[in-house]
């Protein structure tokens, strides 16, 4: 090593020692955050499995079984303000969650190609649960729908025939993470990640149950979700495209789709139950 090479090094050992004592301060933060922001994904998936029973059993109409629907369900009841800024609050801290899960990689998925894949997953889900954060935290102010706005960016991605492909793209990365999900639940891959030893025989059966079931409602659903993105970009029709209310009110519409709509609606509060125990049991780690 050179004498010039001894104060790089020492700049740079000096930069990563900062670097992970912010780390280490901000970790009770994030392991906070995280926990709390598992509540609220749970709250946000028992809402809409709420919701979509009702639909099922014929008790609601419309397009309320979804993550939109379910915020603004929060929001009409009493004190529904405070219970959105809650909500909010903690869908940012599962948000943050997810993104700290990408970048710095506390469980340890490496940098190979599958482990790259799995990060970039874990950011995207975090910008997703960013959105719906942010959309709980309109609600509070009263913002008006964007669903117009919404509307014409996906309009404008659908312009062929970049677009198609992009959208068909997007599609066939939708399915592929509901054949995922689909995956994770038959080998309970969730349970790698938890405190079994602090659990009893009983709440461990009852804890991969949940899991089981619920992860198998959701792939459902964003495989039927999947579908018609796909059917979007082969049509060329932004219209075609549907999100998770979308995909439920299809599944309603099929011969027994109301048996079918009510055994996912279970799934979901399940799942939902499942995110509580995750936000107890899990194990969370940020540096």
């Amino acid at each position: 090593m050179t004498q010039a090479d001894g104060p790089v090094d020492e700049a740079v050992e000096q930069v990563k020692d900062t670097a992970d004592e912010a780390a280490r301060q901000a970790s009770p933060w994030v392991v906070g955050l995280a926990r709390f922001g598992y509540v609220a994904k749970g709250v946000v998936y028992v809402v809409i499995g709420v919701l979509a029973m009702l639909e099922a059993l014929g008790m609601v109409g419309g397009k309320t079984a979804s993550p939109g629907g379910a915020v603004k369900s929060i929001g009409s009841q009493y004190l529904g303000g405070f219970l959105l800024v809650v909500l909010a609050a903690g869908l940012f801290g599962y948000a943050l969650w997810k993104v700290v899960q990408g970048v710095m990689d506390p469980d340890d998925k490496g940098s190979d190609a599958a482990g790259v894949v799995r990060r970039v997953a874990y950011v995207g889900s975090g910008l997703i649960h960013g959105a719906l954060a942010y959309t709980a935290a309109q609600s509070v102010f009263g913002a008006e729908d964007s669903s117009e706005d919404a509307m014409a960016v996906s309009a404008m991605a659908f312009q062929p025939p970049v677009g198609q492909i992009l959208v068909g793209v997007v599609g066939v990365v939708v399915l592929n993470v509901g054949a995922y999900q689909l995956h994770a639940a038959y080998k309970a891959k969730f349970l790698h990640d938890l405190k079994l030893g602090e659990m009893s025989d009983a709440q461990e059966h009852w804890v991969t149950l949940a899991g089981r079931v619920g992860t198998v409602a959701r792939a459902i659903a964003i495989g039927v979700a999947g579908a018609f993105v796909l059917l979007a970009a082969y049509q060329s029709n932004p219209q075609e495209s549907r999100g998770l209310g979308g995909a439920l009110e299809t599944i309603q519409q099929q011969t027994y789709g109301s048996y079918m709509l009510g055994a996912i609606a279970a799934g979901f509060i399940l799942y939902g139950g499942f995110m509580f125990a995750i936000a107890r049991y899990r194990h969370i780690e940020c540096t």
